[in-house]
C-alpha cells in the first residue's frame, strides 16, 4: 500500500466481459500480469461486474490472485481477508462489506407485472440447457457458476425497446430496476455498479485516511455508465457487441481504447498509470 499522500493511489474499478475479458472467448491476455504489477505499485484493482460472486472468485483463484469483488451489477461487495481457504489452497476467504436483498424474496410479489408482459421476455433460469449455453456462451462448470445468482435475475428480452421501457416503469413501482447488459437484462433492487463503487471508495477512505485516492473505471456497455460517470477517470473499451455506450457526456470525457478487450484494457491504463520500467 502506498502511504505517500502526495502520490495518487488509484482505485481501479473494472468490468469483466468485453472490458477485462474478451467477449468472444473470455480470454484476458496479459491483463492478470498487469493487474499484479498495479498491485505491486500500491494501487487497488476491483472487479465490478454483472457476473456472480462464484464466477469471479473462480476466475481470480484460478489465476492465484485475490481482488475486491463487486458482483451482480452492484448487488454484493466482498473483500478478501487474506486468509486461505482450508479446502482449496489457492482460494481465499472473502468477507461481505455490502449485500442487497435477495431477489427471490422480492420476485414472488410480481406475478401481475410478469403476466402483463408475458411473451416479451423469458427468465434465463427457465431456458433449457442448450439455449442457456448458446445465449451465455458458457458450458459445463462455467454455466453452473453463472447460475448461482443471489441478488439479480437474468432476463432474455425478446420485444422492442418501447416495451422494455414500459416494463421498467412497471417495476419501478415496486422499487425494482432493469439494467440492460451486453447479453441480458438484469432484474434487481435499487443498486448499481456506481453505488457500490462509492460504498467501496468510502470504505477505503476511512481505512486509509492518509491516502489520496483517485478512481478509474473501465467498461464497455450501457450497464457500466453510472460507474463510469462517477469515476474521476473513465475509460471506454471498444465494444464489439450491440450494447455500446452512447451517452454523449460520457463519450466526451472518457479515454477510449482503439482495441477491444483484452488489449483495450491495457491500452487505457498505460495512458494513466506510471508503470515504471514495465
Amino acid at each position: 500500500m502506498n502511504n505517500n499522500s502526495n502520490i495518487n493511489t488509484y482505485l481501479i474499478f473494472t468490468d469483466l466481459d468485453g472490458t477485462f475479458l474478451s467477449n468472444d472467448d473470455f480470454s484476458f491476455g496479459d491483463n492478470i500480469k498487469l493487474t499484479k504489477k498495479l498491485l505491486s505499485l500500491g494501487h487497488f484493482v476491483i472487479v465490478n461486474s454483472s457476473k456472480t460472486f462464484a464466477e469471479i472468485h473462480d476466475l481470480l483463484s484460478s489465476n492465484d490472485i485475490s481482488l475486491p469483488i463487486i458482483c451482480e451489477t452492484g448487488g454484493g461487495i466482498y473483500l478478501p481477508n487474506g486468509q486461505p481457504d482450508n479446502n482449496q489452497s489457492n482460494h481465499h476467504v472473502y468477507t461481505p462489506l455490502f449485500e442487497a436483498p435477495k431477489i427471490l424474496k422480492i420476485q414472488s410479489g410480481l406475478s401481475s407485472v410478469f403476466n402483463e408482459f408475458e411473451g416479451d421476455f423469458r427468465f434465463f433460469d427457465d431456458l433449457d440447457k442448450k439455449d442457456q449455453e448458446n445465449l451465455s456462451n458458457l458450458r459445463g462448470d462455467g454455466l453452473i457458476l453463472a447460475s448461482q445468482r443471489v441478488f439479480t435475475k437474468l432476463i432474455v428480452w425478446e420485444s422492442d425497446m418501447n416495451r422494455l421501457a414500459k416494463f421498467t416503469r412497471a417495476l419501478e413501482k415496486y422499487n425494482l430496476n432493469i439494467i440492460k447488459g451486453a447479453r441480458f437484462c438484469h432484474l434487481c433492487t435499487a443498486f448499481s455498479k456506481g453505488k457500490s463503487m462509492n460504498i467501496l471508495l468510502s470504505h477505503y477512505m476511512e481505512k486509509y485516511p492518509e491516502n489520496t485516492f483517485k478512481t478509474i473505471a473501465l467498461g464497455d456497455s450501457s450497464n457500466d455508465i453510472d460507474m463510469l460517470m462517477q469515476a474521476d477517470i473513465s475509460c471506454i473499451i471498444k465494444s464489439v457487441g450491440n450494447n455500446k455506450i452512447n451517452n454523449e457526456e460520457l463519450l466526451k470525457k472518457s479515454i477510449k481504447s482503439s482495441a477491444p478487450a483484452p488489449l483495450g484494457w491495457q491500452e487505457c491504463l498505460k495512458k494513466i498509470v506510471n508503470l515504471g520500467d514495465s
